[in-house]
């Protein structure tokens, strides 16, 4: 047993570190922490330290590790201290408590870049103050995608700079606008369309915005595309636009002759795209089954090529 034990600790760092790569964090600090100084040295050396923590597992002792944390995740009802993990850049929530969440704050998490609170939930209306008011200086990456619709603005008051991706939950027109005044320099931004009223008001151009992907379940294609007319009026440097929406079956030869698969609304505000990606999610009604076939599918991307033909690449997804 000594000779294996002294054969492994002689081995380089470079293929202990490639070792513990495959080894719990709990079970590297519990093995490892405190044999030697060479071995506490490597050990808080390590900068992407990660740590899942759920119903089943929340009670190991993890005072001796919690500091060297890079990257945590936590799943469903556990009870524990986010001011234990100091270097924690990545947090992953999967459908925390509100005791949890309240424990989202700068004092906490200095470090904190990436964000991830996936899950439906509601009643985040501190959250979205604390995102969009630069409670985490740091942040880069956000994904709320799940949360309830946002259907009030609070007193966002100091614009959140690091933020670069944004991945938010249904947003009307006037949170829209909101969230790119909060987040001057985002760069990919996926939201959930929700219904707004179509009112005139200041369109305050963000220039930094590269990547916007949209998700919309408004039956109403008319209306649909008077929103998307007034979201893509904001964003006049786009280089990348991704459309997600659906329609009945019933109306799905409607479109095929006089559609112009927003080419005039694109050409109109979006001088520097380079991609565009419909997906048309096609909801099936078996008395209207057979009017779709191969030739209609074939027709559909017809038409969708013609209209946005040698101005940029462009891919229409039916599903």
């Amino acid at each position: 047993m000594n000779e294996i034990s002294l054969t492994f600790e002689l081995l380089p760092n470079e293929i202990l570190i490639n070792i513990f790569k495959y080894l719990n964090t709990s079970d590297i600090f519990q093995s490892f922490y405190n044999l030697n100084f060479r071995f506490n040295t490597l050990i808080q050396s390590l900068n992407n330290l990660h740590l899942t923590i759920s119903e089943d597992n929340q009670y190991i002792n993890i005072d001796l590790f919690s500091p060297y944390i890079h990257s945590l995740i936590t799943i469903g009802d556990v009870n524990i201290n986010l001011h234990h993990f100091k270097n924690l850049h990545r947090l992953i929530l999967h459908y925390p408590t509100n005791k949890l969440l309240e424990q989202l704050d700068i004092d906490n998490l200095p470090y904190l870049e990436y964000l991830s609170i996936p899950d439906i939930l509601f009643g985040m209306s501190f959250i979205y103050q604390k995102i969009f008011s630069n409670k985490f200086p740091n942040l880069k990456f956000c994904n709320l995608f799940g949360f309830e619709t946002i259907e009030t603005i609070l007193n966002w008051t100091t614009q959140t700079l690091s933020l670069r991706i944004l991945k938010i939950g249904l947003i009307d027109f006037y949170v829209y606008k909101a969230i790119l005044y909060a987040c001057p320099n985002l760069y990919y931004l996926q939201l959930k369309m929700f219904q707004s009223y179509l009112k005139l008001s200041y369109i305050q151009i963000h220039s930094n915005l590269k990547k916007l992907e949209i998700y919309s379940e408004i039956y109403d294609w008319q209306y649909n595309d008077q929103l998307i007319d007034i979201f893509l009026e904001c964003v006049p440097n786009l280089e990348q636009l991704s459309i997600y929406r659906s329609i009945s079956i019933s109306k799905i030869l409607d479109l095929i002759p006089d559609y112009n698969w927003l080419s005039s609304i694109i050409t109109k505000h979006l001088p520097l795209l380079k991609y565009f990606i419909l997906c048309l999610h096609i909801e099936y009604h078996l008395e209207f089954i057979e009017f779709i076939t191969t030739e209609t599918h074939r027709q559909l991307r017809k038409f969708f090529f013609n209209a946005h033909k040698n101005r940029y690449q462009s891919r229409l997804i039916i599903k």
